[in-house]
């Protein structure tokens, strides 16, 4: 009978993943030892990474041609007689603040604020609950059909959008679209499973670390792509043909699925019964009970890496709910076009000082180390965000801050690497309801916050959420710190 799978094994003190056999419908892999992959890995890795990044593609572009979809539908419902004067860069944007075009310009920018509000709304309350659930359950239904009912939610957001559109509907109804994809899971619970994925396929050590980079990376040139696309069709050949490229995507994504091999066997698959007060407990569990096996304090770990996690996604998503509206506004008045070549530029170039310098930093520095230095990058990026008197500050701003979000799958490694093999899905079913969470908050309080403080002064907003990155740093430091003490340096002891 043909190996498949693992089970996780403490003799002597020594970890070991042990193969155990299964029928020929899953992928077999071995691995053994402290910090390895699995044999044939790559069969895994490639698909996963190119299902996320198309359908993170599909979301991006659809996120950015939606917001300057609903800018451009707020000017004509407010202001209709108003013609563009700045036709060079096709922007009602006027850069004397005393003048009247000026406070119109403030006025749009608060209402479709508090519109984009009521879609993180509708997206982000089912996704509190979808997300936590559909990643525990795929510990023991498996990863596959999960990953096919968030790629088919965004499908079903960006289709239905991509018809208001074409039919001029209620630009209200998008709310109602994005709670469909909440409902799925969408984006969210698509990371929370393939981050699960990579954890069944690799031990805990430096490899998870770095694999997870890698998934982050091909998020993030997703996330590139998406936003440059999106600029270039709107500008083109118009709003809802830029709703159909991002259709065509997440359909391409949901084909790639299919070819992902399964990664949780039938035998395991039969032997983890799924409870919801069982996993909830067990997710509990993470947070307040002691390993009886170690006298590290892996609690404590665990819970300020969640809390740094938290903070540092408010500060991400926070901005971004935000960002195009600071951007297209005065005095900068970027176009669609010239903010997908902006956006494009800064994610690519963080998504690759971000992969190669947590590969080059882990030759010497341990993990926590190394999003500290990320979580300075991000304050340094945010303060020149906030006080740029021109465009030429914000280019500043991406160069120092290219380092930024290395954080963030730093972070997911660490709480993965605390975690057993059996409760990969568990674990990142946690860190999707934080982020689900941040997700939800962010569009809110960040809307809300520029929403009443750009009048006062445009840059507020980022200043608020440079605190945020504040607090993250010093929980790290905290962790640091704890993992001195206890010589944590070249391993994790998995929580029983």
């Amino acid at each position: 009978m043909p190996l498949i799978g693992y089970k996780f094994s403490t003799h002597h003190n020594h970890k070991q993943y042990i193969p155990i056999t299964c029928n020929q419908t899953t992928l077999c892999f071995t691995m053994k030892g402290s910090d390895k992959t699995r044999q044939n890995y790559l069969q895994v890795l490639i698909p996963v990474c190119a299902s996320n990044f198309f359908l993170l593609t599909s979301y991006v572009n659809g996120l950015y041609t939606t917001n300057e979809y609903g800018y451009s539908t707020f000017q004509n419902q407010l202001l209709p007689n108003r013609s563009i004067e700045n036709t060079s860069e096709g922007s009602f944007c006027d850069r004397n603040t005393s003048s009247q075009a000026y406070q119109d310009e403030q006025t749009v920018q608060e209402v479709v604020s508090r519109w984009g509000v009521y879609i993180s709304l509708a997206e982000g309350l089912p996704l509190l609950f979808s997300s936590l659930l559909f990643s525990s359950l795929s510990d023991s239904m498996g990863r596959k059909p999960f990953l096919f009912l968030g790629a088919i939610g965004v499908l079903t957001r960006q289709f239905l959008m991509t018809l208001a559109m074409v039919f001029e509907w209620n630009i209200y109804l998008f709310a109602t679209f994005a709670l469909i994809d909440g409902i799925c899971g969408g984006w969210v619970i698509e990371i929370a499973i393939s981050m699960a994925i990579i954890a069944d396929i690799t031990s805990a050590g430096k490899s998870r670390s770095f694999l997870i980079a890698v998934l982050s990376f091909v998020f993030g040139m997703g996330f590139s792509l998406g936003t440059f696309v999106s600029g270039y069709i709107v500008t083109e050949i118009g709003y809802e043909f830029s709703m159909a490229v991002s259709c065509g995507s997440a359909g391409l994504a949901i084909m790639i699925i299919c070819f992902i091999p399964e990664t949780v066997c039938k035998t395991q698959r039969k032997n983890r019964t799924f409870s919801c007060v069982g996993k909830l407990k067990e997710i509990i569990r993470l947070f307040i009970k002691d390993d009886s096996s170690s006298s590290s304090s892996t609690r404590f770990r665990f819970i300020a890496a969640i809390l740094a996690f938290f903070f540092l996604m408010m500060a991400k998503l926070s901005t971004v709910a935000f960002e195009i509206f600071y951007l297209m506004g005065s005095p900068y008045c970027f176009s669609p076009e010239k903010i997908s070549v902006f956006e494009t530029v800064r994610a690519v170039l963080s998504e690759i000082v971000i992969l190669i310098g947590i590969k080059l930093m882990q030759r010497c520095l341990m993990d926590e180390i190394i999003a500290l230095v990320g979580t300075i990058s991000s304050v340094a990026l945010l303060v020149l965000y906030g006080i740029a008197p021109t465009d030429i500050y914000l280019y500043i701003a991406i160069a120092v801050g290219s380092f930024g979000m290395c954080a963030v799958p730093i972070l997911r490694a660490i709480m993965s690497k605390m975690t057993s093999p059996d409760r990969q899905g568990a674990v990142f079913g946690c860190i999707a309801v934080v982020e689900n969470i941040c997700n939800l908050c962010s569009g809110v309080i960040g809307g809300a916050i520029y929403s009443e403080t750009v009048a006062l002064y445009r840059g507020t907003a980022f200043f608020i959420f440079t605190g945020f990155v504040v607090m993250s740093g010093f929980l790290l430091l905290a962790m640091i710190k704890d993992s001195r003490k206890n010589k944590y340096r070249n391993d994790y002891t998995s929580i029983q």
